[in-house]
């Protein structure tokens, strides 16, 4: 296919412009009364999708000029990185950005050093984020998550004691799933369930596009520390699990390409339900965790050191689970039965880790005692654990489609909070940072610019939230920064200014931290662009057909 090549300031020019266009869509999320976007279904028919979510609103953006929509890609991918990461921050992050990469713009135009620019930009930036994770406080856990959940959802009213029953029951770091309901209000349930930090193997098994996660009910686990190479041998028991009117979810400690590209294939196509995920653990620990969670599930773990083959696997080795949920980091199974045989290996790995506690200095080493003591730790959480499922309520499709996405991100900036402490909410966090700032000395004037730029980005969250609220984003800027109390800022709901932390109104400081330190990666991006390949598109309509192409997909480009 045909390349363009487009130079230095015209390709910075136009992918200024899909980062100006992206922005200004997204802006209005920002705060706790900023107004909502309406953005139309990709299918014909059904309704509209209204939300106050920037992740959201980043995602359905994407434009004709293939330059600008790199530009607008950069913002994207900030985004659904902030959103992954902290849940929440992402429009915090967007604003950070388009702000950054204007400023650079603005300063490569009056001749400035580049490299100079991004290490005063790089520097300010490690400044400010180690002064956040300094002044960030870890309160009372009841009243952050109260008041974390409310600025991330925007005050929706019970939201956060609802969170705060959920974390109670299956810890800071357990499975929280947010899923429709079938009322009109939330509903909590707590059920048993295991959870691991590994993702799906392809965004192409995703079922929710919107929460890009991959979702199955009716489970059946597959656990293998075996790699899986050839689609041919998962046949004969993805067939049964179809007929049995279940799901498949293959955890394996590797699935091959040619394997993979099966699977993926007959999921896509609704021939089966199959997820592939990476099976917990790591080494040769990961046999005693496919141990754990098939005595959990009521199943049996194939593993390699048993002489086990995957193409002799039958349904009754499968374990069962009422239902998975699979994001790109991790996967929850809820619901899962429990057995006589997990209890027993509970009470085990309990005895084991009182003895490791119970061993004296100098008894082996101190280090593997530590990593040997919190891997059982690990375990004991696994099998014990209980997953939470929150079911939002609401009256239509659309609002409850819109609530979902709101609390789920409220609930992954509930966890940052109590992770790494918070901060005044309202855009002020960042200002405490100012004087950190101030003092960082730099080393020519290109670098002094840099700093600048993200010594003035600090306060473009606080101006943009004042706009939002019909008041001049400038003027809200400069009467909380005159205030004596660093906690003093705008709150929209009330419509005045107050004692912020007086009034619970808290950002997460790793959702700060994580912003900030995003937007100037993707802006250093576009700071360090030179040149930019694209694609010509060809227009001829049989353009990549073979013969070949259309027989293995029974598909005609011409339809």
């Amino acid at each position: 296919m045909a390349k363009e090549v487009v130079y230095n300031g015209n390709a910075r020019q136009r992918m200024m412009q899909g980062i100006e266009i992206l922005a200004r869509a997204v802006l209005p999320t920002l705060g706790a009364s900023g107004p909502s976007v309406m953005i139309q279904h990709r299918a014909e028919g059904l309704p509209p999708i209204s939300t106050r979510d920037g992740v959201t609103v980043a995602n359905s953006i994407v434009l004709k000029d293939s330059l600008a929509n790199l530009g607008a890609r950069l913002l994207r991918d900030v985004a659904g990185t902030m959103s992954r990461e902290a849940g929440d921050g992402t429009t915090t992050a967007i604003v950070l950005a388009r702000h950054i990469a204007r400023e650079m713009f603005k300063s490569l135009s009056a001749g400035a050093d580049p490299l100079a620019l991004k290490r005063g930009i790089d520097r300010a930036v490690a400044c400010v984020s180690g002064d956040i994770r300094g002044r960030a406080r870890r309160g009372d856990q009841e009243s952050v998550i109260l008041g974390v959940a409310a600025v991330a959802t925007k005050n929706e009213p019970g939201v956060g004691r609802l969170l705060l029953e959920a974390l109670g029951a299956v810890g800071v770091h357990g499975a929280v799933a947010v899923e429709l309901g079938q009322r009109h209000e939330d509903v909590l349930d707590v059920v048993d369930g295991y959870r691991w930090e590994k993702g799906y193997l392809s965004p192409y098994f995703v079922t929710d596009r919107t929460r890009e996660l991959a979702e199955l009910d009716d489970v059946y686990v597959l656990m293998t520390d075996r790699e899986v190479t050839d689609f041919i041998d998962l046949v004969p028991l993805l067939e049964a699990v179809t007929e049995a009117g279940g799901s498949l979810l293959i955890a394996a400690d590797r699935v091959h390409d040619k394997a993979l590209a099966g699977i993926l294939l007959n999921h896509v196509r609704g021939v089966f339900k199959a997820v592939a995920v990476t099976a917990p653990g790591f080494g040769d620990k990961r046999p005693n965790r496919l141990l754990d969670l098939a005595a959990l599930t009521g199943g049996r773990a194939i593993l390699e050191a048993q002489g086990d083959r995957l193409d002799r696997v039958t349904p009754a080795d499968l374990g069962r689970v009422r239902r998975a949920v699979v994001s790109a980091d991790d996967t929850a199974l809820l619901g899962t039965p429990g057995t006589a045989a997990s209890r027993a290996r509970l009470e085990g790995l309990r005895r084991e880790a009182e003895q490791y506690r119970a061993l004296k200095p100098g008894q082996g080493s101190a280090t593997g005692r530590l990593h040997e003591l919190e891997e059982i730790e690990a375990r004991i959480a696994g099998l014990s654990g209980k997953s939470a499922v929150y079911r939002v309520g609401g009256v239509t499709d659309v609002e409850m489609k819109e609530r979902m996405v709101r609390i789920e991100n409220a609930y992954r900036s509930v966890v940052s909070a109590l992770e790494e402490g918070v901060l005044p909410g309202g855009g002020v966090g960042f200002l405490g940072s100012l004087p950190a700032l101030a003092e960082l000395e730099a080393r020519d004037a290109d670098e002094a610019r840099g700093i600048g730029i993200v010594r003035s980005a600090l306060t473009e969250p606080l101006r943009v939230i004042g706009e939002n609220s019909g008041l001049s984003g400038e003027a809200v800027v400069a009467k909380i920064m005159d205030h004596p109390n660093p906690g003093w800022g705008y709150d929209q709901e009330s419509g005045r200014f107050c004692d912020l932390d007086a009034q619970g109104i808290w950002d997460a400081a790793k959702v700060l931290r994580l912003a900030l330190e995003k937007a100037a990666s993707v802006a250093g991006t576009f700071l360090t662009t030179e040149a930019v390949v694209l694609e010509i598109p060809d227009r001829d309509a049989f353009a990549g057909f073979s013969g070949e192409w259309a027989a293995a997909t029974r598909e005609d480009p011409r339809v």
